[in-house]
């Protein structure tokens, strides 16, 4: 099983913030447990990246690349021509990066953790 994981879930998820759900958590900790096989776009690590430069999150950026290369079940979406595709069906967002993160998620089936509320109208199978 897979599960795809947005920007804010995921930096949530590493430096222990409270606004994760349990929920969300859980799958997260699955996913670390080698239970289920977690999925990243290319944009939130880029966001994350962002994010961590800009100093708005406690994490370094290179201990959260350490991490995700000896995580175990962790597979790094492509952007190829299948995302492209789907990112241009995927309709209802303001905002590219969302479209990305959802549409990854699509093309693998999979549930979003994300506590955006857009995303969680617009994409079913929304985890938070």
């Amino acid at each position: 099983m897979y599960c795809c994981v947005d920007t804010h879930t995921l930096i949530w998820y590493l430096t222990s913030d409270r606004r994760l759900s349990l929920h969300a958590e859980s799958f997260l900790s699955r996913a670390e447990a080698g239970e289920l096989t977690m999925v990243i776009s290319p944009i939130v690590l880029l966001e994350c990246m962002d994010i961590f430069e800009k100093g708005k999150a406690r994490f370094d950026f290179q201990a959260l690349m350490l991490r995700i290369a000896n995580a175990r079940n962790l597979v790094i979406a492509s952007v190829d021509w299948n995302l492209i595709l789907e990112v241009e069906r995927t309709k209802g967002f303001k905002d590219l990066h969302d479209r990305v993160v959802v549409a990854t998620a699509r093309l693998f089936d999979a549930p979003l953790l994300s506590r955006d509320r857009i995303i969680r109208r617009l994409y079913t199978k929304t985890v938070w």
